[in-house]
């Protein structure tokens, strides 16, 4: 790519890796991503009780089922 090209909007200047600029732009990034609402961060993922609750009861739904359909095919 030509001159002209790096002058299009949207492009800026990455820091010297190993510098300070360098770090703190890697830390200021890695703060946004782990904010974003779908980051893939697993540090960032905080089940709360009712989502918890609700994992356990659909699996008590579907493991009653399951007996469910062994027992009536028997």
């Amino acid at each position: 790519m030509g001159s002209s090209g790096m002058k299009r909007k949207g492009r800026r200047h990455l820091p010297k890796v190993g510098t300070r600029p360098s770090i703190e732009y890697d830390v200021k990034e890695h703060r946004e991503r782990a904010l974003h609402p779908f980051a893939a961060d697993p540090s960032r993922r905080h089940r709360t009780p009712g989502v918890t609750l609700l994992a356990l009861a659909v699996a008590v739904i579907v493991a009653i089922g399951v007996i469910a359909l062994v027992v009536v095919t028997i």
